[in-house]
């Protein structure tokens, strides 16, 4: 259904509201019953007025489900979490407002908008938190995302983020922090990171350098953060033990952490505990410039203290402390105050108290300690502009303050600045500064909710609009109870004065008998006009209009709403367009909310039939309306369906449905498996995520031809099953964070539904849990030094003998090492080296190329007969069948070094997975089947040995042939015997040697040769897994399918031209110089195997990375530099360690390409970057 968009456009809803909207708040219904959710997708043309919002909730009071489009909503799109929801529009309110300094992007896309501006992507209900630096402002949603624009590397970005861009951490995030230039931030797992400058150690990095990656912060012990505060180059926290931690520059005691003599203690790089405030209950701490201050609750009171520099007052201690204050000291001033809440970003400090007091202290030379003069303060003062007012909240910038407070008597707060209104930061025009606490223009009509402040500029949360109180309450008098207010729908008696009465009451029996035959219902209430214009009705007309009243009327119509017959009241609207026809609604259908009216309408209520051809007063909306002059809205709701949904569907359009699904019966698992793999590799190839891929993606015929299960389908069937599949894994994507990947698939269902469907989950799905499963689980490395000496090797192996003792090899040389010291080292991240190689004999430095060229090496030496652990497969060995380039585990190699070296195997796999440093094995699906506990076919074993499969099939169908009983040991001499893939020979049963294979028998002697080879491997098998599990944990193994593991373990085997020129750059070259054209030619001329042997020659590896984001260094071409006249007697020069290749200028691509293919050849030693033309001899 959901890759059916013709079946879906059927069930789709447009809602067209009313251009030159009309401003009086009105609340339609959305009601498509069988969807479990939907998308709201804007037209291009919807535009409203400055402040006015739609509104969406799943409640027709605007309560629950809350999601809000304001600004430009011009193509927007949203996603609703139900099929039934409710429309409110025009609202206010709810907005995140911005000011002050932008000159660093810190909150919109253009730096000369000092604000205020609403943030239209947030709002009170899907923010959690704001806050800001010098240049920069970090926004955290409900959903644990954190957002960040401005400059420099604490935005999360590299560059600028003139938008909110989505920082990248690894978890949902529960709280954060900004400091001057850097973030600290908290994710549900517990975890700390932080980005930005960790100068000082004020973001608790220890010695290492902030970037715009997010880094783990260090917290001794498994404590959880409950607070967390930056300031200008140190930072502090409390957890949920009440313990405070402190981390950067203590110059001023400004961490409050000293040594056993009392004196301040510096170079603190890392979160360490303020010993002083142990066993007190901590509030909150604030962390300052050059001072901090911690809220506690002590002896039934709330205390504040505080430490650090004096200077100007800061520390709200008096004058008559010293320059610094290096332990946390109680605020005397505050003592009697009951302070519920503290805040200071720079150089002055705000306190609230709960009677709704606002003190203020510290330096104050742009008058924002709001007592209307520019004097520091060195202990706290009541701001008195604030009496008989209660400040609700209050938050400071380096050189302003901005507080909410609300006056007795009204029902809405007010937002007040003081200070430094330097270009108008503060929303205030004409003024540079201020030195009373001063409302500004855009917030006369809002009720600030939160305030955050950055160093210089200002975010407000305001209240959103109360539907219910806005759109239900009229301000009119009911005549008939008195009251000032009708709650409720209300009536306008139009033949007598406009009298207003509550529709409640007015139905009541004591009143409902003497209520005019025709009466204006008002259902939402009229604010956006003064002077309203009812329509105009004489009772004169009555009997000219209307039908003698009836005790209970016919009307003669139906309810549009419920399709009844309408009688006793009837209710019709007043208002009608073309594309507005006449309504008729009964009682009980017009207290409903309507489904159809976009606007607010009023209706007449009638207890007499209208006699044939009349009809009431038609009255224009603008009578009781004020009107935009924008557009308004136009929205295409489209559902997605539940399970009850889908049957809905599939009944309403079964013609559809089966002949959609008619080519997708009976598909072959191999079918979905080859295709998903091409999906892959072409996401890769396209760094593209595959739901970013159109729907009507076309895949490429190459990639096609060379998958056997699909390599005849149509584009329009793999266009089909790629919606199909799509589907799926949006289903799979919210599934996996609940899989125990680490159980047994037989153990939970989640796990075995997943076991069984892993084929199909595209690899753009599995990779963030993948990342993840392995960062959690990393291991920083001593990188221990592994001497290898190739010389040594390569004698032994010249003696044509495997290495039995894994001793003289490259391979057994760092099996050893490894076997007496262990494997811990291998659990690295991404990107490093487990170990270095010193090659004896060779000057190399390990910068990365040797160890690669050892990896290399050892791969080479697997697949050469040099150790005893693999064998050629029987396809290689009788150049027969499918991939005659495989090699198979040893099923002979049992000893118990043999099964070390196995388990080492493993680790090194592991180690590839983890590091993306590749190992060039060809082992077939047999093997990586059973490494991801996946099952194996007899497929797998045609893949490995096609005769033994064909031999199989001749003797169990031999009866075909003519063949019985009587003559088949005439033509069949078998015993319950088989070979191995080595040669070895097993019995299939106890005496199996002397049992002779019958005709009657064939079948089981068969079924029993095939379950032996499956299984020949085992033991080998379970000890590479073993090692496997060493270094990589078992979930991420169950992760995988079979040729995503050979994939992360073995790269792509074919060098992807294409990819490695996207990560190729030029130094002393051009790219389009004639020498550049020679080598890729080259390149494209040779072989695959060649190809690879460049890799190893120029990088000391033999596949490439699988994408570009994944080259930890760019592949360098460059013209080589050397003493001789004549280039085309040189050798190109290679630096494995830098991934560079220096060409002589050849004066011929025929000269290059052989000279590229000598040394790729001949030339593997790694000799201190040594030249590889001085081996040449010139006579060559």
């Amino acid at each position: 259904l959901e890759v059916s968009p013709d079946l879906i456009k059927n069930e789709q809803k447009v809602i067209d509201g009313d251009h030159f909207y009309f401003k009086n708040l009105h609340t339609l219904k959305v009601n498509l019953a069988h969807a479990s959710e939907c998308t709201i997708k804007f037209s291009e043309d919807c535009q409203t007025d400055a402040g006015d919002s739609l509104m969406f909730s799943s409640d027709p009071k605007g309560e629950l489900s809350v999601q809000k489009a304001t600004g430009n909503i011009s193509k927007k799109t949203l996603n609703y979490p139900s099929g039934t929801f409710y429309v409110h529009f025009p609202t206010h309110g709810a907005d995140i407002v911005a000011f002050g300094n932008n000159e660093q992007y810190q909150f919109y896309n253009e730096t000369a908008n000092v604000g205020p501006v609403v943030l239209e992507e947030f709002s009170s209900w899907n923010t959690v938190r704001v806050d800001g630096g010098d240049s920069h402002t970090v926004i955290l949603n409900t959903t644990g995302e954190l957002w960040a624009s401005g400059t420099g590397t604490q935005t999360g970005a590299s560059g600028i983020a003139k938008v909110p861009t989505k920082i990248a951490a690894k978890d949902k995030v529960r709280l954060f922090s900004c400091g001057s230039n850097f973030t600290i931030f908290v994710t549900e797992s517990n975890e700390m990171y932080a980005i930005g400058n960790n100068g000082e150690g004020r973001s608790g990095l220890n010695w290492n350098s902030g970037t715009a990656n997010p880094q783990l912060v260090e917290l001794s012990g498994s404590k959880i953060v409950k607070q967390l505060s930056c300031g200008f180059n140190h930072s502090m926290l409390i957890t949920t033990e009440n313990l405070v931690f402190a981390t950067g520059s203590n110059e001023h005691g400004q961490l409050g952490i000293n040594d056993e003599s009392g004196n301040k203690v510096t170079g603190i790089q890392t979160f360490r505990q303020v010993t002083d405030l142990n066993k007190k209950k901590n509030i909150k701490v604030v962390a300052a410039q050059n001072f901090s201050m911690v809220l506690l609750r002590e002896k039934g009171k709330n205390i504040v203290m505080s430490a650090g520099e004096k200077a100007g007052g800061k520390l709200g201690l008096g004058d008559d402390v010293g320059t610094t204050v290096t332990a946390f000291t109680q605020i005397k001033a505050l003592e009697e105050e009951n302070v519920i809440d503290i805040h200071a970003k720079r150089k002055h400090a705000v306190a609230v108290t709960s009677s709704g007091k606002l003190y203020t202290w510290g330096i104050n030379e742009h008058g924002q300690l709001g007592h209307d003069n520019k004097d520091n303060l060195y202990t706290p003062k009541v701001v008195a502009f604030f009496e008989g007012s209660k400040v609700i909240a209050a938050s400071t910038g380096a050189n302003h303050t901005v507080i909410i407070a609300k006056t007795k008597g009204e029902e809405r707060n007010r937002l007040y600045v003081v200070g430094d209104n330097t270009n108008s930061r503060l929303g205030i025009r004409g003024k540079e500064k201020i030195l009373l606490p001063t409302q500004t223009e855009f917030f006369e009509d809002k009720s600030p909710m939160k305030v955050y402040t950055g160093t210089n500029h200002s975010f407000v949360v305001t209240e959103p609009s109360k539907i219910s109180k806005v759109r239900d309450t009229h301000k009119f008098k009911c005549e008939l109870t008195g009251e000032s207010e009708i709650a409720g729908h209300m009536y306008v008696d139009i033949l007598n004065g406009n009298k207003t009465y509550s529709a409640t009451a007015a139905e009541d029996p004591k009143h409902a008998s003497k209520l005019p035959p025709v009466l204006v219902l008002v259902k939402e209430a009229i604010t956006s006009v003064k002077e309203i214009q009812w329509p105009v009705l004489e009772a004169s007309q009555l009997d000219d209009l209307f039908e003698p009243a009836t005790a209970n009327p016919d009307f003669g119509v139906k309810c549009s709403s419920t399709g009844q017959n309408i009688t006793g009241v009837c209710y019709i609207n007043m208002h009608q367009h073309d594309y507005e026809p006449q309504e008729y609604l009964c009682a009980d259908a017009v207290k409903e909310i309507s489904e159809t009216q976009a606007s607010q309408t009023l209706y007449y209520r009638i207890t007499r039939k209208l006699k044939a051809g009349k009809s009431l007063p038609v009255v224009p909306r603008t009578n009781f309306s004020a009107q935009s002059d924008t557009y308004g809205y136009n929205i295409t709701v489209t559902p997605k369906f539940s399970e009850k949904g889908h049957d809905y569907m599939t009944e309403k359009y079964k013609e559809s449905f089966e002949a959609f699904y008619g080519d997708m019966k009976q598909i072959k698992p191999e079918v979905d498996e080859q295709f998903v793999d091409l999906i892959n590799n072409y996401t890769q190839k396209l760094e593209k995520n595959v739901f970013d891929l159109s729907d009507n993606v076309t895949f490429p015929k190459e990639e096609i031809a060379i998958r056997s299960a699909i390599e005849k389908a149509s584009q329009e069937f793999l266009k089909k099953r790629f919606l199909i599949l799509k589907s799926l894994n949006t289903k799979f994507k919210s599934l996996l964070p609940y899989i125990d990947f680490s159980a047994k698939k037989e153990t939970t269902r989640l796990r075995n539904i997943y076991a069984n469907s892993s084929v199909y989950i595209f690899w753009d799905v599995k990779s963030e849990l993948f990342d993840k499963l392995l960062a959690n689980d990393a291991k920083g490395t001593n990188n221990p030094k592994v001497k290898v000496n190739r010389l040594r090797a390569s004698k032994f192996i010249g003696k044509g003998k495997p290495d039995h003792t894994g001793e003289y090899t490259v391979f057994g040389q760092i099996f050893q090492h490894f076997k007496s010291e262990g494997f811990g080292c291998f659990k690295v991240a991404k990107d490093v080296n487990p170990f270095t190689v010193q090659f004896v004999g060779e000057a190399s430095v390990d910068v990365g190329g040797p160890y690669r060229e050892a990896i290399s090496q050892l791969c080479t030496e697997l697949q050469s007969g040099a150790l005893p652990l693999f064998t050629q497969s029987p396809n290689q060995k009788n150049d027969s069948g499918q991939f005659r380039e495989k090699w198979v585990f040893n099923p002979s190699a049992t000893s118990l070094v043999h099964m070390q070296m196995f388990e080492f195997l493993g680790v090194l796999m592991g180690c590839s997975i983890r590091t993306r440093n590749f190992l060039n094995l060809d082992l077939p699906s047999i093997i990586w089947k059973q490494l991801v506990d996946v099952p194996i076919t007899r497929k797998d074993l045609e893949h490995i040995d096609r005769y033994l499969i064909q031999c199989l099939d001749d003797i169990i169908l031999i009866h075909k042939k003519g063949v019985d009983e009587n003559t088949f040991s005439d033509i069949i001499q078998e015993k319950f015997v088989t070979t191995l893939s080595d040669g070895s020979e097993v019995e299939l049963i106890p005496g199996g040697k002397s049992k002779i294979v019958t005709f009657d028998t064939r079948v089981e002697w068969a079924e029993l040769v095939e379950k032996a080879r499956l299984n020949e491997a085992k033991k080998q098998i379970e000890a590479v897994r073993k090692g496997l599990t060493l270094v990589v944990p078992e979930g991420v193994l169950n992760l995988l399918t079979w040729r995503e593991m050979e994939t992360l373990v073995c790269g792509k085997p074919i060098l992807d031209i294409d990819l490695l020129k996207q990560n190729t750059v030029y130094r002393g070259i051009s790219e389009t110089d004639q020498l550049v054209d020679f080598f890729w030619k080259a390149l494209q001329e040779f072989s695959p195997e060649e190809r690879s042997m460049y890799l190893r020659f120029v990088w000391g590896r033999s596949r490439l990375p699988l994408t570009s984001k994944d080259f930890p260094m760019k592949h360098t071409v460059e013209t080589l530099r050397a003493g001789t006249n004549d280039p085309d007697i040189m050798l190109p020069v290679a630096h494995t360690c830098f991934f560079q290749l220096e060409l002589p200028k050849y004066s011929s691509y025929e000269i290059l390409r052989d000279k590229l293919r000598y040394a790729i050849t001949n030339c593997q030693a790694i000799d201190t970057d040594g030249r590889a033309y001085d081996i040449w001899d010139e006579e060559d």
